[in-house]
């Protein structure tokens, strides 16, 4: 939109203002003052998203009320009222109304001045704050982001009351004009990562920006790989525990997923509530989760490779039973791999689409149906039935959604790999999955950090976790060398917009 100016004629800013709101019922306007004496104002509104009710009821009755009592310049006596509703922004350019229309905001035009006055009044629905929908815990809090930015800053504020908080604001969107905040604390961050990260949000190009995941996308190193990059959450309490560790949030209106770089593949790994829990019990889940993790990835792909080229490698009286339960089937062992991991693929989505009364039954019942029904017919075997269940089950044990599914997808180019040649063609397959995952960085930060950047011992203290006065130390104590000195050059003025 081309930047216009403001007129000191009230009616021909109202006149341009109707003409770009043409076909828009939702934009309203009302006069105030007497046109005759030369002091008329007019409000405009998006009648959607304002508190019309207390706008007409105790704003204009009160400002029509004020005009007529008071004698004076009708801008004083106005502005002394808008003063008593909270903060308000001055407008000079016909672009700036209609980006705080958009934002809950009514404007106040008034007759013989080039400048409009803008005060939020919002009077839309929010949804209040409940407990996390995907980041269940069993201990910890239980609140969790909704899709209001400003609650969802609050309830940061509310935990992290440090004075080294900073934060910056974007208006990303064509269209849309989405408002996203970065927050970051200053005395941890580092800033080569944050200037990088603040160019790239500058280059977004997009019309409508709808949720994280977009940004995400467009500042993501490697646009192709099938590992997420960034790690998403929901909880306040786990966005805080990563500023406290360097790290940078990204949160978006609109969203109730807030997105923290730079995130390490280990860290997806990583529940927040490890936290909450004994350092030894946490510990041993994050065992558990690197064998499920491999479990998931290639469970059906060693089960191929056993049973159709290595099959010197099974003791004697499990082959018998492999074979036993083999006879009669008309498929391959990758055909029968491939069918029922399709089908366990499409359960999940039906059940995950369905309402969820439905959806649970869809899946048990769809799950014992059909693998009881393709064993009986002969079309799979027993075990493969057993492989694909425990495989499935092993994703589950993921913490991190999007790290689920990029392993559900690698999953089958390595059953194709290892169907041409067996063990050597897994082999070569987790290879290439090994060899992306290290060479993939986000600002500079190594996707596989600490392992191959620090020492042994800092590697392990940072994939397992420490018991909890050995996790962090104060400011001073953490204040060396890993944090730099120099301030950022992308910040020259406000730091919170």
């Amino acid at each position: 939109m081309s930047h216009v100016p403001l007129l000191a004629s009230a009616s021909l800013n109202l006149q341009e203002l109707k003409r770009l709101y043409t076909g828009n019922e939702l934009f309203l306007f009302r006069n105030l003052g007497d046109k005759d004496t030369g002091d008329e104002a007019i409000i405009v509104y998006l009648n959607s998203l304002v508190d019309e009710n207390r706008l007409n009821q105790q704003i204009i009755r009160k400002m029509n009320m004020d005009l007529r009592m008071n004698s004076g310049p009708a801008r004083e006596i106005v502005l002394d009222s808008l003063h008593t509703l909270g903060n308000v922004n001055i407008i000079t350019e016909i672009d700036e109304i209609v980006s705080h229309l958009a934002d809950a905001n009514f404007v106040l035009l008034i007759e013989g001045h080039i400048e409009a006055y803008a005060v939020k009044l919002p009077g839309f629905e929010t949804r209040a704050i409940d407990e996390p929908q995907i980041e269940l815990n069993i201990r910890g809090p239980r609140e969790g982001f909704t899709e209001d930015l400003q609650k969802n800053l609050g309830m940061v504020l509310r935990r992290m009351k440090s004075q080294d908080l900073k934060a910056k604001s974007f208006l990303i969107g064509q269209e849309s004009q989405t408002k996203v905040m970065l927050l970051y604390l200053g005395d941890r961050v580092d800033f080569r990562v944050l200037n990088e990260l603040c160019h790239r949000m500058d280059s977004i190009r997009i019309d409508v920006l709808s949720d994280s995941t977009q940004i995400e996308e467009w500042i993501q190193d490697s646009t192709f790989s099938p590992f997420p990059q960034l790690l998403n959450s929901e909880r306040p309490d786990r966005i805080v525990t990563a500023m406290n560790r360097g790290k940078i949030v990204i949160m978006v209106d609109g969203t109730p997923n807030a997105l923290i770089a730079p995130s390490t593949f280990f860290e997806m790994l990583h529940p927040s509530e490890d936290q909450f829990e004994r350092f030894y019990f946490a510990n041993f889940l994050r065992i558990i989760r690197l064998i499920t993790l491999f479990v998931s990835l290639i469970g059906p792909s060693f089960y191929i490779a056993l049973t159709t080229f290595h099959l010197e490698m099974i003791p004697t009286p499990l082959l018998m039973t492999f074979l036993s339960a083999k006879a009669g089937i008309p498929f391959p062992t990758f055909i029968e791999a491939l069918i029922m991991e399709v089908a366990f693929e499409v359960l999940r989505e039906a059940s995950m689409r369905l309402p969820r009364i439905m959806g649970q039954s869809v899946s048990i019942v769809g799950a014992l149906i059909i693998g009881e029904a393709a064993v009986q017919s002969g079309i799979v075997s027993r075990p493969m039935v057993i492989v694909v269940a425990m495989t499935g089950i092993a994703s589950f044990t993921i913490p991190s959604y999007s790290t689920a599914i990029s392993l559900r997808l690698l999953r089958f180019p390595l059953m194709f790999l290892t169907a041409l040649t067996g063990m050597f063609g897994l082999s070569v397959g987790m290879f290439m999955v090994i060899f992306h995952a290290c060479s993939l960085r986000f600002c500079g930060v190594l996707f596989l950090d600490p392992i191959g950047s620090e020492g042994i011992r800092n590697t392990i203290m940072k994939i397992f976790l420490p018991p909890v006065r050995y996790r962090g130390g104060f400011k001073r104590e953490r204040s060396g060398s890993n944090v730099p000195k120099r301030q950022s050059h992308y910040f020259q003025g406000k730091e919170w917009d």
